[in-house]
């Protein structure tokens, strides 16, 4: 009996670091909202593919004719678990641009084109856990945005992210600078923030809640969050904006889902077009 009962608990306890490991890796690429990032990452070996499409609407340039620019975009992204704590982002936006100014002021239908590649570096300097989900974690993220609409120029960027995950409630807060090198002039082409010529800080700091399950089990094979945003972009020319962004997204353990809108808050533009909306959707794949 007595082998018995030691046989029981080591049985158990296998059972038991079995749901851990399966929760931990749940962690391990989750709780990134869709416009923020977090201080998580695949695992080493592991290859995550994450496609997000958006359309937005920007208004008027600010000091041009009265115009409405509609900007389509198909994010390719893949995310790679290189070794323990350090992972590499590949992103290939897919663009589509119409604006109802005339052509001759530099409006009309643009051609669908992968104009910029943008290669993220992450590394995890940071993590403490304090049960299978409850964990703290802190990462650098580097890296360049290698830009071909004129010629080929390189945007090098530099941040940090923090992840905090407490039972059902994840915070993210990510800062980072990318200093350009090239960039737009054209008011009407300048749409996004970080197109134009001047240097691009980011702000962001999203919220997850897990409203189901309320308690992740060894059966577990996906939750569902509700997600909120606010993002910041303040350019070195003075424009500067802030955006709310709400949201829900479903983790499982293979394929992952998210959706989100965003709203302007305040703005304080100059050079370039301000946000009316932006819907995005996407998808997450894990090989």
């Amino acid at each position: 009996m007595k082998r018995s009962g030691v046989s029981q608990r080591m049985l158990l306890s296998v059972v038991a670091g079995v749901a851990a490991v399966g929760v931990g890796e749940r962690v391990s690429f989750g709780q990134e909202a869709m416009y923020t990032n977090a201080a998580t990452m695949p695992v080493a070996g592991a290859l995550m593919f994450r496609p997000q499409a958006f359309v937005s609407q920007y208004g008027a340039d600010p000091d041009g004719p009265s115009t409405r620019t509609t900007f389509y975009t198909m994010d390719l992204g893949v995310q790679i678990g290189l070794a323990l704590a350090w992972s590499l982002n590949i992103q290939a936006p897919l663009e589509y641009v119409d604006t109802n100014a005339p052509l001759a002021a530099g409006g009309g239908d643009h051609e669908v084109a992968v104009e910029s590649v943008d290669f993220t570096f992450k590394h995890r300097f940071f993590m403490e856990n304090n049960g299978t989900i409850d964990t703290m974690r802190a990462a650098v993220i580097f890296g360049g945005r290698v830009d071909t609409k004129d010629g080929v120029n390189v945007d090098p960027h530099v941040g940090v992210v923090f992840t905090k995950v407490h039972g059902l409630h994840g915070v993210n807060l990510e800062a980072d600078y990318m200093m350009t090198t090239g960039g737009i002039e054209d008011r009407l082409a300048n749409i996004q923030g970080g197109d134009g010529t001047a240097d691009l800080f980011r702000f962001n700091a999203s919220y997850v809640y897990r409203f189901w399950p309320e308690t992740f089990t060894s059966t577990s094979t996906g939750a569902w969050y509700v997600t909120a945003e606010l993002n910041t972009l303040m350019e070195t020319n003075g424009d500067t904006e802030l955006r709310w962004s709400p949201g829900i997204m479903y983790e499982g353990r293979v394929v992952s889902f998210e959706a989100m809108l965003q709203l302007p808050v305040a703005n304080w533009l100059d050079q370039r077009p301000e946000l009316d909306w932006s819907v995005g959707m996407g998808l997450r794949i894990l090989f």
